[in-house]
């Protein structure tokens, strides 16, 4: 692709092939002086605001993947399918659309009046980075179904994860942006909604408007988000605000739940900040630490109206009170034995413990063996697994039929942190062939595939062919089985359980077990991320990066 074809204040993202500008890998900047940068979005020469109460004609898109730099499972085309693709011209209410967080989007457009175009949607599972020829496929569909919305457009929302790589892609967000950008020129504002677990980058900032990020953890919060998204560029449209944002970028990654101290607080008090004259929105963006990029990370977004100092001063605030809870922010974890111990000792009822290695939200195999092997070894009987992502032992269980029994090698077979196959004599108690599960961002069904309940050796196990952790309970007895029940649930999640399962379960425990997720970030092959970064390294407090305006 010629990149003179395009704007002279067009800059090709790294991406872009074949490259015809010298295009470096993202840095923050080291001096300790302000960054700040033009971007498009915040010229002063805007086209005439449209009259409040006029209706607004909005683009929509979602494409989404939470890329593990180190996971063992390939993305092409096909994992995107998987779970269903949307284009411009389909029905937006049909069931079973991907739309997801872009529901949001056309939900508030719906209420509004307002005339919108949802484009393509798409997602998959995390995994490794995508093809190249295959997110060049999907983002070029995106650009296509705005080029088909541009005449009369007003504003354009995407939601994007904020941690998609693609092969010779290291920052997916600012790719599209770019383009997105290049196509709808530098006055029409471009919101981006992200889950919370992104990684910002400057060429981000540089080419939207407004980001802006769900702020719980589970991931709850979407559609009140996305309406806050779809208002504030609706007043940037009607001439009633002018977004500014500054970015406090954090030398951290973790894992905070939002539903617990010190992190809960940290929530609320942003919520309160939007509520203060002039503030539009405050993102407290966690980073994904499995993302090997130079701009992994967590950090601060906070958006002003027309106020870049307030907007330097919240952002700088704010990510000092988050780097300075960094280690109390994080999920107290045992090893599997201890885990195991603390769940027999439990008061009665179900204890729910979390498989978080093995989370295929995070790029994971669903797979690994290790707490079910151990499981068997102490003779724990009255348990249940969800979901073991195996394909091959599923086909085998179908072929056998329900009440049969065989033989079956389980889990083991995704890559090397899976462990290794558990051979167990087990009974078919229950086949689904199109099960799902409610979402937890917007309730809607999410398909699990065909899935078989099998037990054997006082052990029951969800067997499917989608990789999917488990959202809600309703889920795993849609598959047959009766999780309040059982003495232990395994669940193969880090924390979009906790919504579904906390007000019934005796007790939540969190496993580190082994596996591709496991706690230990010295363990991963990093090569890319900036250091200095805790908690592979010491930080000073007083040193933080500067922060970013624009």
């Amino acid at each position: 692709m010629d990149a003179s074809r395009y704007s002279p204040s067009f800059t090709p993202p790294r991406c872009w092939r074949p490259a015809t500008a010298s295009i470096s890998t993202p840095t923050w900047p080291t001096t300790s002086a302000p960054w700040t940068a033009s971007r498009p979005g915040c010229s002063t020469s805007r086209r005439p605001a449209r009259r409040e109460g006029a209706h607004v004609k909005v683009f929509a898109a979602y494409l989404a993947h939470e890329t593990n730099s180190f996971s063992p499972l390939p993305t092409d085309l096909d994992s995107f399918r998987e779970l269903g693709i949307h284009r411009a011209g389909m029905d937006p209410e049909a069931a079973g659309n991907p739309l997801k967080v872009a529901a949001g989007f056309y939900a508030e457009a719906r209420r509004r009046g307002d005339d919108i175009t949802v484009g393509l949607c798409a997602h998959a599972q995390p995994s490794q980075p995508t093809r190249q020829a295959d997110y060049e496929q999907l983002r070029d569909a995106l650009l296509d179904d705005l080029r088909g919305a541009l005449d009369g457009l007003d504003m354009v929302l995407l939601m994007m994860h904020g941690s998609m790589l693609a092969e010779g892609c290291d920052d997916c967000e600012a790719d599209v942006l770019a383009h997105v950008r290049n196509l709808v020129g530098p006055d029409l504002p471009v919101g981006l909604l992200l889950d919370l677990h992104c990684n910002i980058s400057p060429a981000m900032l540089r080419h939207a408007t407004v980001i802006k990020a769900c702020k719980e953890y589970p991931h709850t919060d979407f559609d009140a988000r996305a309406r806050e998204l779809y208002d504030i560029c609706a007043r940037v449209v009607t001439g009633d605000a002018r977004p500014v944002m500054a970015f406090q970028p954090l030398p951290m990654f973790g894992l905070f739940q939002t539903a617990r101290q010190p992190m809960r607080g940290l929530v609320d008090h942003a919520l309160a900040l939007e509520q203060q004259p002039g503030v539009l929105s405050i993102t407290l963006a966690h980073g994904f630490p499995w993302s090997d990029v130079a701009y992994s990370g967590a950090g601060v977004i906070a958006v002003t109206d027309n106020d870049p100092v307030l907007a330097a001063e919240i952002a700088a605030d704010t990510g000092r009170t988050f780097f300075a809870q960094r280690q109390a922010g994080q999920v107290p974890l045992d090893g599997i034995d201890p885990c195991l111990d603390r769940a027999l000792a439990a008061p009665p009822g179900t204890v729910v413990i979390a498989d978080m290695s093995d989370n295929p939200g995070g790029g994971a195999g669903s797979d690994s063996t290790f707490i079910l092997q151990r499981v068997l070894e102490r003779g724990i009987g009255n348990c249940l697994f969800a979901y073991f992502w195996d394909p091959a032992a599923l086909d085998a269980a179908f072929a056998a039929g329900e009440s049969a029994t065989l033989a079956l090698a389980i889990g083991g077979k995704a890559g090397p942190d899976s462990g290794q196959p558990v051979e167990l004599q087990v009974t078919v108690r229950a086949l689904r062939t199109e099960a799902t599960q409610a979402h937890i961002a917007d309730g809607e069904p999410t398909a699990l595939g065909r899935t078989a309940l099998v037990s054997g050796a006082g052990v029951d196990i969800i067997l499917n062919d989608i990789r999917q952790q488990p959202f809600t309970p309703e889920g795993l007895q849609a598959c047959g089985a009766r999780p309040w029940d059982k003495r232990l649930v395994v669940v193969k999640s880090s924390h979009h359980f906790h919504a579904g399962f906390h007000q019934r379960a005796a007790a939540i425990i969190h496993c580190d077990a082994p596996g591709l997720l496991n706690a230990d970030a010295r363990a991963r092959p990093y090569t890319a991320i900036r250091r200095p970064v805790w908690p592979l390294d010491d930080i000073d407090e007083t040193a933080l990066p500067p922060v970013m305006t624009c």
